[in-house]
Parts: C-alpha cells; sequence; structure tokens
C-alpha cells in the first residue's frame, strides 16, 4: 500500500517482532517508532544541543528532533503493543477515531507463524488508510 504511514508505540514482546515484519507486509509505508525509549534518546538529543557541547551540524540536527518531538506527524494508524509474545495485546487506532484490540498469540517465529499471528492487526491497519469507518 502505497504513502501509508505508521507510528509504532507501547512496551509489549510483539514490538519487537512486528517490524520486521510489517517493512515486508507494508513495504511503502513509513513507520515512525515513538516508544518510550526512542523518544528518550531522541529527548537526550535535544537536550545535548541545549548544552552547547554539539558542532553547527549538531545543533542543526537537535533543533529538528526538537521540531519533531514537538509536532509529531500525522499518521494513518498508530499501533500500541503491550504484554508478552504468548499472548499479547495489540491496539490499531486510526487517525479517524477508529480502534480495535487484538489478543495475539505468536507461538513460532517462521514467517508464517508471525504472519498468521498478526493477519488481523494488519488487515486493520489496511482498513485504517482505505476506509472513514474500519469494519
Amino acid at each position: 500500500m502505497s504513502g501509508l504511514s505508521i507510528a509504532i508505540t507501547g512496551n509489549g514482546q510483539l514490538f519487537q517482532i512486528w517490524p520486521s515484519h510489517a517493512m515486508k507486509r507494508f513495504p511503502r509505508a513509513t513507520i515512525y517508532d515513538q516508544s518510550a525509549a526512542v523518544t528518550a534518546f531522541r529527548q537526550a538529543e535535544v537536550n545535548l544541543g541545549k548544552s552547547g557541547y554539539l558542532d553547527a551540524a549538531g545543533q542543526a540536527s537537535a533543533q529538528r528532533t526538537a521540531h519533531n518531538l514537538a509536532n509529531p506527524p500525522e499518521v494513518d494508524a498508530t499501533v500500541t503493543f503491550s504484554g508478552p509474545v504468548e499472548n499479547g495485546t495489540v491496539k490499531v487506532a486510526c487517525k479517524n477515531g477508529n480502534e480495535k484490540l487484538f489478543q495475539v498469540r505468536l507461538t513460532a517465529l517462521t514467517d508464517e507463524a508471525i504472519e498468521q499471528a498478526f493477519y488481523h492487526v494488519d488487515d486493520a491497519i489496511t482498513r485504517c488508510a482505505i476506509s472513514p469507518a474500519m469494519v
């Protein structure tokens, strides 16, 4: 799907698996990592930029990062992961306000098992981009 934008967040163990799967499933999508860990790293860059320790290029980068943190991009879907691999929860929230919550049980790390486990999640993400109402 062309032009699809997805933000990922949360701390569930499935968060570690889904991005690799998503690159295959949604090869043209833009995926934004908005997890707490990455956001903290980005904020550290901003703080370093404010401290005066960076050269001009580093200062410019820190300013862009600060702007991006203050103005996150609008995305078609936000996918939030929680819980363990064996019984995780994945919430898909569309920009139009529709949300779906999925219990995902990953039983193996094969491509087939991963595709099967995320089938409904992927379908909901696709519907965020193509439909005003998620069915």
